[in-house]
């Protein structure tokens, strides 16, 4: 105790004190200044990572396309592949149909249009493959964020078997039954 309380140590001590409180307001400002900065980065990264959690709850789902990957041989279609995509948009827009009050349901002509320019089984496996997977919810593509996150993916021929009756439209049912069948694919 004797070597800490000596003459030049209380002096250096008093030094301090009077240093201290005489920039007692600059002292204050710095040292908030300092906390304010490390408040500010913590607050920053906290922020950060919250809002990325919050941007990929949010996030929009792809709704439109997933690869079926059927293979086709190119040299027995009738359609171009331009085409194809033309009757896969068509299809999906027959889907998407809506009835006088609003309620979905099915264009069953527009189906039965893109199925009268599907000649050949690999037409088909070219649409199929065009169309791909795609999500559905109560009868149509989903269109809110709720939906999107909800619904599941499915293929045309799912998308087909969903829509088109076989006991109210047989005639189109068992039309587009021969030719998925003809692709070789189950229907």
């Amino acid at each position: 105790m004797g070597k800490i309380a000596t003459k030049k140590n209380i002096e250096k001590a008093n030094e301090m004190s009077e240093f201290l409180l005489s920039n007692r307001s600059l002292l204050i400002v710095v040292g908030a200044s300092v906390l304010g900065f490390i408040a500010y980065r913590q607050i920053k990264k906290t922020a950060g990572a919250v809002s990325d959690a919050v941007s990929d709850v949010f996030a929009d789902v792809p709704t439109d396309h997933i690869s079926a990957d059927v293979n086709v041989n190119n040299q027995k279609t009738t359609i171009t592949k331009e085409k194809a995509v033309i009757l896969a948009k068509s299809l999906l827009d027959a889907f998407n149909d809506t009835t006088f009050f609003g309620s979905p349901a099915t264009d069953e002509r527009k189906v039965e249009y893109v199925f009268d320019q599907l000649k050949t089984g690999d037409d088909f496996r070219l649409v199929y493959n065009i169309f791909g997977k795609r999500k559905i919810i109560n009868g149509g593509t989903p269109t809110t964020w709720f939906d999107k996150k909800i619904a599941n993916e499915y293929d045309l021929i799912y998308w087909l078997k969903a829509e088109i009756s076989e006991t109210w439209d047989s005639s189109l049912f068992n039309k587009i039954k021969d030719r998925v069948q003809s692709a070789g694919m189950p229907f």
